[in-house]
């Protein structure tokens, strides 16, 4: 063979894994929507991400980056609500391409695959990274992205918890290749400035142990020049985590996180033998969710080949030391996986079961680069058969209902042990990791074939909302103030005639018509106790009592002080028409719904809704963060609300804050200011000069860092009178 030729065929090779490993995925996915093709758009993105993707791509296409929008009450504080991305240029490209697409489920859908297939080619490099073979490590490749937990609520439903487990390998692989090899940081700066700003915790969690454990065991090994990379890759994470998720721990005393209590519901999280079923991708664990003690879903399937683990065992001393944080990371994933379900403000731990399955597959294709086929003895045969029927038995205990399936799937599991031992051991293969790998790939797709007539839809509900941006943008297309949607939200989603009338949650940003009905992951406590306002919009029967009702205090309306001037009310919720008040009228009798609007609209929410009586102001200037008025009167109460949330992060200038109407409308008090005095009420994160300066300080240390290696490497080939050696890449 000529050099050329043996050049071209390491070149297929090396090119070849990875890029079978994103095909197999790819396939894999799409597969699931011959049998559901909405699959990839449940429950938290068909309510949630889809129109929080429009809104946001919506903005950016008019040049603007969203901070506070008061017609969206608790929903509309987005840099506490942290997963918006607003400073991650990956989800900007998200949602505009979402504002241009006339299907949110087509856009979803490419979206979910693509981090699918990023997440392939992501454990693909960091397997190789811990010293994986290139075609085991593509078997990593695929396994990851197919587990239960990634595909079945990750995929399906929680997009950001999907684009935090895709970049995190890319994340660690890059740390390790700066780190350890001393290449550039650059990567490393990138994918850890996506997958923080991504503005979804889990992932910053996974990497902070990642990072706390490269400084310890370098720390431990006396290796300066490791330990102070780890600390500038350190600082540029804490400083970009400081960023994105303070004003959300400054935001929380007065939301619902704020009280979060430290206590085991026993929701969302497992036991060790649910960890038995880790193996099986066609069975339930009795993981407790929404749906009550048995969710439907294999959602601690992380993937069958770790039933065969004793072919891959015992590691070698030296593949051990490199390993040490595959270890370290695991050992805290299990725990917190085992842990009580709710943390404080961190709840349902199954959700880092993604990063369980980075650990273990990743642990499984190092040891059989090492071990393979010289580990396939008979004793790691019998061994493999033994855990293959130990772990299916305490699978049936968990669920004898399932027995058919725990049986297929041990049948299924123990032909690919024998398959396995004979690409080992047979005179006729060749390439025996090649053979095995392709056949592990193979065993991949007939459990996930398996799994579409059996489990053919995630566990989170899809309500089939109108796969149409034109349709949704029909329902309230003539804009009369803002609008506020009380009652049972979801009555009717069966019925498609039921979405000309209504939407749900997120969906609502589709509407021309500001809604406040919205998703939120920081429900404003007194706000929500008030309206019994859930935490996707959502009210309680008692809601449009309470709007209608006479603040007693100001002698206005609730409705009056939040500047509503259209209702929606759910026809299963109030089966009779309410009684509208003076001033109302009901202008559309619906088949669902009874929409009520004001005779005369009023200004969106934001502004001045209300004076003391002794007390008259004048505004002047108002956009979504700032109202500015003057006073011409000033007396002894000398309170002037606002329709705003009074969130952390507010300042008055020229007067000072009071407490809040009814505990949620934002009041100030003018009794001290003289008439003809000017008061600005404006609106930035909290602590706003902290994060810029963070922020600032986080590109100073990125681009110092780039900078430095660079002179560093320039001084070293200057030394050398030659081109920059290995050693001088530090």
């Amino acid at each position: 063979m000529t050099a050329d030729g043996g050049t071209t065929t390491r070149r297929a090779h090396r090119v070849g894994w990875p890029l079978l490993a994103v095909v197999v995925t790819l396939a894999l996915a799409a597969s699931r929507l011959l049998v559901a093709p909405r699959f990839y758009f449940s429950d938290d993105t068909e309510r949630g991400s889809a129109g929080q993707w429009w809104q946001l791509g919506d903005q950016l296409l008019q040049g603007k980056l969203p901070m506070l929008d008061p017609s969206a009450w608790q929903a509309g504080n987005y840099w506490a609500e942290g997963q918006w991305g607003l400073l991650n240029p990956m989800t900007w490209v998200i949602a505009i391409t979402a504002r241009l697409s006339e299907s949110p489920v087509l856009h979803a859908t490419v979206v979910k695959l693509v981090f699918l297939a990023v997440l392939a080619l992501g454990v693909h490099l960091l397997a190789r990274r811990f010293g994986a073979h290139r075609p085991w490590a593509a078997l990593a490749g695929v396994l990851v992205p197919a587990s239960g937990f990634v595909v079945y609520m990750d995929a399906a439903s929680w997009s950001t918890d999907l684009i935090n487990v895709a970049l995190f390998p890319w994340v660690w692989w890059a740390l390790r290749r700066t780190v350890e090899h001393r290449r550039s940081p650059l990567p490393y700066l990138i994918a850890s400035y996506l997958l923080i700003t991504v503005g979804y915790v889990f992932g910053v969690m996974m990497l902070v142990v990642v990072l706390v454990e490269s400084l310890v065991r370098h720390a431990v090994r006396r290796d300066p020049a490791r330990a102070i990379r780890t600390l500038l890759a350190s600082a540029w994470g804490a400083l970009l985590t400081i960023v994105v998720y303070l004003p959300a721990v400054l935001t929380a005393p007065v939301t619902e996180r704020g009280s979060a209590p430290f206590e085991n519901l026993g929701f969302l999280n497992a036991d060790l033998t649910d960890l038995a079923a880790s193996g099986n991708p066609w069975v339930s664990a009795t993981i407790r969710a929404w749906d009550g003690d048995i969710t439907e879903g294999p959602l601690v399937y992380i993937a069958w080949v770790l039933l065969l683990l004793p072919f891959a065992l015992p590691l070698a001393r030296s593949a051990v030391r490199r390993a040490i944080p595959l270890f370290v990371l695991g050992g805290i994933v299990l725990a917190l996986v085992l842990g009580p379900s709710h943390m404080g403000a961190i709840r349902w731990p199954l959700r880092l079961i993604p990063y369980l399955a980075i650990v273990l597959v990743v642990l499984f294709v190092v040891g059989m680069s090492r071990r393979f086929p010289a580990g396939a003895t008979r004793r790691a045969f019998w061994l493999s058969a033994l855990v293959i029927g130990v772990t299916s038995l305490l699978t049936w205990g968990n669920g004898p209902y399932a027995w058919k399936a725990v049986l297929a799937a041990a049948v299924v599991s123990f032909a690919a042990l024998v398959l396995l031992r004979w690409a080992a051991r047979s005179p006729r293969v060749r390439r025996r990791s090649a053979v095995a790998v392709l056949g592990a790939m193979a065993i991949t797709a007939v459990f996930t074939a398996g799994q579409l007539p059996l489990l053919p839809t995630s566990p989170l509900p899809s309500r089939d909302a109108p796969d149409s941006a034109t349709a949704l943008q029909s329902v309230l297309p003539d804009q009369h103030g803002d609008a506020i949607v009380v009652g049972d939200a979801e009555d009717g989603w069966q019925d498609g005639r039921s979405w000309r009338e209504r939407l749900l949650a997120n969906l609502w940003y589709f509407s021309p018509t500001d809604v406040s009905s919205l998703y939120t992951v920081l429900p404003f406590e007194a706000f929500g106790d008030d309206l019994c306002i859930d935490l996707r919009g959502e009210t309680c029967e008692d809601a449009l009592e309470t709007l209608w009702s006479v603040d007693d205090e100001t002698g206005e309306r609730v409705s009056d002080l939040m500047r509503v001037s259209t209702v929606v009310a759910m026809k299963d919720t109030y089966p009779r028409e309410p009684e509208a008040p003076e001033g109302w009228h009901l202008a559309d009798d619906g088949e669902y719904t009874w929409l009520f609007e004001r005779d005369e609209e009023l200004p969106s929410a934001g502004g001045v809704t209300w004076t003391a009586p002794d007390t008259r102001v004048a505004v002047t200037a108002e956009s979504d963060t700032a109202v500015t008025f003057t006073v011409e009167e000033a007396g002894e109460d000398g309170r002037v609300v606002l329709s705003r949330l009074p969130y952390p992060g507010y300042r008055v200038a020229g007067a000072e804050a009071t407490e809040p109407l009814r505990g949620w409308l934002l009041t100030v008090d003018v009794s001290d200011v003289a008439p003809g005095d000017t008061v600005t009420v404006s609106f930035r994160p909290p602590a706003w000069p902290l994060l810029m300066g963070a922020y600032a300080l986080a590109l100073l240390i990125g681009v110092g860092w780039l900078v430095g290696r660079g002179v560093l490497r320039r001084r070293a080939a200057q030394r050398s009178g030659g081109p920059v050696s290995e050693t001088a890449k530090a």
